[in-house]
């Protein structure tokens, strides 16, 4: 991984190893999902380790717009799920019915452990509609999703579908990659404003926000139509 252009947290060897992995170029999406397999065992110990807290954001961007009495009735998808990190934050503050969308099966095997999903479902978000019904849910987070060789910015759309209209999408990624990384820095923004101009969703906000404790991240949150 070249470092010059994509920040790394810390000099930590194992987040810099996790990081060339899942980052190396021109991986294909079994070869990513293959990728997450590889580190998914420690996964979470090198996250913490390098100060990791897009989860915590996600969740405290979420704690702002819905009211504590109806969190426990707002189902959510948690696009690109890991190891549950999101769902660890969501359940803390009242969230109960959260489905995985996750692709590769190790992360959502150390996921399952956890118990804190409904559904575990193992497919990737793309341009195709997923098995699963329009408007099936109130919330969709998707948490670090938006990096290179991840999900690409027409998926936006099937993220629409997915959730029922008033229901938020909520997106939070490192700030570098929608400039930096070719999967979004032409095509990301002019398209959310083009869904936005065409009457699909609506902008709550869009700001900078903790991505680790040492690397920027965006936080974008829209209401459906």
């Amino acid at each position: 991984m070249d470092t010059n252009k994509y920040s790394v947290p810390s000099a930590e060897t194992g987040v810099t190893t996790l990081l060339g992995k899942v980052f190396k170029d021109g991986l294909n999406q079994s070869e990513l999902a293959a990728a997450y397999d590889d580190v998914s065992k420690d996964y979470d110990k090198v996250l913490f380790k390098s100060e990791y807290v897009a989860h915590k954001t996600a969740a405290e961007s979420l704690a702002k717009l819905i009211k504590p009495d109806e969190r426990p009735q707002k189902t959510i998808l948690d696009i690109g799920a890991g190891t549950g990190l999101v769902a660890e934050e969501l359940t803390k503050i009242g969230f109960k019915i959260i489905d995985a969308l996750e692709p590769s099966s190790g992360m959502l095997e150390k996921a399952r452990e956890k118990g804190l999903y409904r559904k575990y479902i193992c497919e990737a978000i793309g341009t195709e509609p997923l098995n699963i019904p329009s408007g099936s849910y109130d919330i969709v987070t998707v948490v670090g999703g938006h990096t290179k060789n991840h999900i690409k910015s027409e998926a936006l759309e099937e993220m629409i579908r997915l959730v029922n209209a008033g229901g938020i999408i909520c997106i939070v990624s490192r700030m570098e990659g929608f400039y930096q990384f070719e999967e979004y820095k032409d095509s990301f923004f002019p398209l959310c404003d083009k869904l936005e101009k065409d009457g699909k969703w609506q902008k709550i906000e869009c700001s900078e926000c903790p991505f680790w404790k040492t690397v920027p991240g965006l936080k974008f949150l829209y209401r459906v139509c």
